[in-house]
């Protein structure tokens, strides 16, 4: 039945509403390298057959027989023996201050709606909030929609440059600094201790927050990351971190956190109310069996065997096939993502439409991990291998390469 006549809302459709409807490259891509079934470096998700399924299952069943899940669950900061675990978790792995408590544990769904909370606690419109440059492009729409003006930093390979983020900082006086501080998405990069103590020393003076963004922490091939901006804080209560278990178990699940500072408890405990009666109790309870009867670390090096063997067989495509063509790339020693950039001004949004058209490769183009009006993007793309089986990454480099050289690109510049 076709219903026709009435309002047809395009007068009232709010203007993030029709920002989210302009298409994205990343969706158009990802919708692309679909259709065309091309091999796809796009997505940036955990590889299902790394998914503990039969486990997760059986926990998630008995949860369902808890007689504490069916309700509303009265602690409005989530179920208390998940965040039990978190926090000693955390304090165990040398993750947190010993400050952090239960109590500080707010458990949210998934990474993203931790982030909104903080930018509904932080946030007025025309607020400005520094990000990474790039950084990920769904913090950046979050903290759009809050009405946030967001300013990037300069970075360079060991993540922001601390000149920059005090000379920014002292002109446009932000709400708060976000940051992804290992293996960051889209860039791969990994900011050093000693880097994040010179930021942390920045914010003191200026007194400004940071939100640490960190759902990679876990995924380190080569060595164990610095520590936390959390840590490294200890009494000095100016870092929100932000969680999940969605690269460690399953990001279906839904399951992540924020640690709060005691000053930010009360804000974020009402807002949390405010936006709806409870959360997903049973689910909760279920990753908490879940994580209750593993060792928590041999679950750790499995994902880390299984996506470093990834990892290697990228950064090994990237010696042979891509380097020769002078493409610049990162080197991450975990998470999911290379970052490229190009040696020319081709159009790189273009140019990925036709690697998946003409060659079957799916690559994410740069532009998008920016704020508006910023053009260092133009000439970029992320890889991600999470989802590539290792013997398939060898492959879809040399299409890359074929996609790359039969490209009529438009060679009027060079990138600096």
């Amino acid at each position: 039945m076709r219903v026709t006549g009435g309002c047809d809302f395009r007068e009232q459709i709010s203007v993030m509403a029709r920002e989210r409807l302009e298409s994205s490259s990343i969706g158009e891509i990802i919708e692309m390298a679909a259709r065309f079934r091309a091999l796809s470096f796009g997505a940036g998700e955990p590889s299902p057959e790394l998914f503990p399924k039969d486990m997760i299952r059986e926990a998630v069943a008995e949860a369902f027989e808890g007689q504490d899940v069916w309700g509303y669950y009265h602690d409005d900061f989530g179920y208390l023996p998940l965040r039990e675990w978190i926090a000693e978790r955390m304090i165990k792995d040398g993750m947190a201050p010993s400050w952090v408590k239960p109590e500080h544990i707010l458990l949210t769904n998934g990474g993203g709606e931790g982030v909104s909370l903080v930018s509904e606690a932080l946030i007025d419109p025309g607020s400005v909030v520094l990000v990474e440059s790039p950084t990920y492009v769904e913090s950046l729409l979050t903290f759009r929609k809050q009405g946030a003006i967001c300013v990037p930093v300069p970075s360079d390979d060991e993540g922001i440059i601390p000149f920059e983020l005090e000379r920014i900082a002292s002109a446009v006086r932000p709400r708060f600094l976000y940051t992804i501080p290992n293996f960051q998405n889209p860039s791969g990069r990994t900011i050093p201790e000693e880097r994040r103590i010179q930021i942390l020393d920045i914010l003191r003076r200026l007194n400004l927050p940071m939100l640490e963004d960190d759902p990679y922490h876990y995924l380190s091939y080569d060595a164990a990351p610095p520590p936390c901006f959390l840590k490294l804080a200890g009494e000095d209560c100016r870092v929100v971190h932000c969680n999940s278990f969605s690269k460690t178990i399953a990001p279906g699940l839904r399951v992540g956190w924020l640690v709060v500072p005691p000053p930010l408890r009360n804000a974020l405990h009402h807002l949390r109310v405010s936006a709806g009666l409870g959360r997903p109790t049973v689910i909760q309870a279920g990753v908490w069996r879940y994580l209750s009867r593993i060792d928590f670390p041999s679950r750790v090096k499995k994902l880390c065997d299984g996506y470093r063997e990834r990892r290697d067989a990228m950064l090994d495509g990237i010696i042979r096939y891509l380097e020769p063509l002078g493409i610049r790339t990162s080197k991450p020693a975990g998470g999911f993502f290379v970052w490229c950039e190009s040696p020319d001004s081709r159009d790189i949004h273009s140019f990925a439409r036709y690697a998946v058209e003409k060659h079957g490769i799916a690559i994410i183009p740069g532009q998008s991990f920016f704020p508006r009006g910023d053009k260092r993007g133009d000439w970029a793309f992320r890889l991600s291998y999470a989802k590539v089986p290792a013997e398939q990454v060898n492959e879809g480099m040399q299409r890359l390469a074929r996609a790359w050289e039969s490209f009529p690109a438009v060679r009027a510049s060079s990138v600096s």
